[in-house]
């Protein structure tokens, strides 16, 4: 939608077209930090790699907090004792409290989340006989939650001023 607005200064008329456009307006941002641990009865002599993600995730609004629940998938790559290299996946349910002023949850709000890091950290018991080894695990995850509004703004896109017209000049030569 265009709109043309007229504004005259002293000397001339400015047009002035606008559209209106949906924005989202940041309220507030946040860090969190999440620190999970975790233990895995495991057939495992060694940990090759654990890769974890971000796998499910549902943001609960209140006035002035956002409450992140969900699932950190992790998958461990472990040889067992025969030798063979080994794939096991593993969710681990996590909720998450980020402190955001001056947020108030409406039918126009909208939560962002964006992994910055995760890390995992573990210790493997291996297995003795018929014992089956312990693998004991510590995530660390840093998560930044950005809480906005959609808004419908007015913006200038363009700006018309007509040329300016002056009186003519007499410019006098002397003669001699």
């Amino acid at each position: 939608m265009n709109v043309t607005y007229s504004m005259i200064d002293a000397t001339r008329e400015i047009n002035v077209v606008t559209e209106r456009i949906k924005v989202l307006k940041v309220i507030g941002e946040a860090i969190g930090q999440l620190a999970l641990e975790n233990s895995t009865c495991i057939n495992a002599v060694k940990i090759d790699r654990i890769n974890a993600k971000l796998h499910e995730a549902t943001d609960h609004l209140f006035e002035n907090k956002v409450v992140k629940q969900g699932v950190i998938r992790k998958e461990i790559f472990f040889v067992d004792p025969e030798g063979v290299v080994r794939f096991k996946a593993e969710d681990i349910p996590f909720m998450l409290a980020v402190d955001i002023p001056g947020f108030r949850p409406n039918a126009f709000s909208h939560v962002q989340n964006h992994l910055l890091d995760i890390d995992v950290d573990f210790n493997l018991t291996p297995p003795r006989n018929c014992i089956p080894g312990c693998l004991q695990q510590k995530i660390v995850t840093h998560i930044l939650v950005i809480a906005a509004e959609w808004k419908q703004l007015d913006v200038v896109t363009k700006v018309g001023l007509p040329p300016k017209i002056s009186s003519p000049r007499v410019i006098y030569t002397r003669i001699y």
